[in-house]
């Protein structure tokens, strides 16, 4: 159904999902929310101006828990995400991405945890990858401790977005989704860690689907990620309260991007800049060279 206004009682959870030519697997990651044994929720779908079946996909679901908010055209993931934040009204909200699927059990789980924890902001899960057909090829297991799930956000992404349940006030507070092409949900997930304390649970509540036609790595882009991951990184140091094995490897997930930002920058634009870039990154953690593989072929092929 197409939805532009729900005066229905709020549910619990809002589920934010955006959606752009994910036909194929569309159905697979609705049905999983309506296989939900927690059934208080409202999924808010943004279909991102798709070319392909994703639209008829949408049209062909009756249950009202379903509100679609049809695009013209691809506005962007993170202004998708955006509106579908300032149309969700459950007290928390979850994320599914379109070619995701949720665990039947899911809701339940994190609903119930972050009842039980008023100091968490936000929760996930561990999680199942998939191949193209729904084949389970690996998982994806962040610690489940707090501390050590706190020090990965200074060098890494630990959470999987389509894990991610959080208190839709707390996000309000700190301003929802910020303005970031690429790394929209860690710097979300930062700011709630700054405010308050972020979870795992131990158990696989969602599968994620590893595409081969993922979007290109442009140099463009990779300069865009580069960058993002700095002023990202940077934020984690100076915000959050890491252990000293945590801020050692900062400064080496620091070093990796300057150099990787350096390497697209070269290529791309300017060699002196991107090789000042680059030169800096290495001298600054000469062990990112070895410990990250396009770093240590592009070193190893030029000099």
């Amino acid at each position: 159904m197409i939805s532009q206004a729900n005066h229905a009682a709020a549910p619990r959870v809002s589920v934010l999902m955006t959606i752009y030519n994910a036909g194929p697997y569309l159905r697979a990651a609705i049905d999983s929310l309506i296989a939900q044994t927690f059934p208080d929720w409202e999924l808010i779908a943004v279909e991102n101006g798709s070319a392909d079946q994703s639209k008829s996909a949408l049209k062909s679901y009756s249950d009202p828990r379903v509100r679609v908010f049809p695009l013209e055209k691809n506005i962007g993931r993170t202004p998708a995400l955006r509106l579908a934040f300032e149309q969700a009204r459950g007290e928390y909200i979850a994320i599914l991405d379109a070619d995701d699927i949720s665990a039947p059990d899911r809701f339940a789980q994190q609903v119930a945890f972050l009842d039980q924890h008023p100091d968490v902001a936000l929760v996930a899960s561990w999680a199942q990858l998939i191949d193209e057909h729904g084949k389970v090829f690996d998982v994806f297991e962040p610690p489940a401790n707090q501390k050590e799930l706190q020090d990965c956000l200074g060098w890494t992404n630990p959470l999987v977005h389509s894990s991610v349940t959080y208190r839709r006030e707390s996000a309000q507070q700190v301003g929802g989704y910020p303005d970031l092409v690429w790394a929209q949900d860690l710097g979300l997930t930062l700011a709630l860690a700054r405010r308050g304390k972020i979870a795992m649970i131990p158990a696989y509540l969602c599968q994620v689907r590893m595409l081969a036609a993922s979007m290109t790595r442009s140099r463009k882009y990779q300069i865009l990620i580069a960058n993002e991951l700095l002023l990202l990184f940077k934020q984690a140091a100076d915000t959050l309260q890491l252990s000293a094995r945590a801020h050692r490897l900062n400064r080496r997930a620091l070093a990796i991007a300057e150099i990787k930002l350096g390497i697209a920058t070269l290529r791309d634009d300017s060699f002196w800049k991107g090789l000042r870039m680059a030169l800096h990154g290495l001298f600054t953690a000469p062990s990112a060279l070895w410990g990250n593989g396009p770093v240590r072929r592009f070193f190893g092929a030029k000099f």
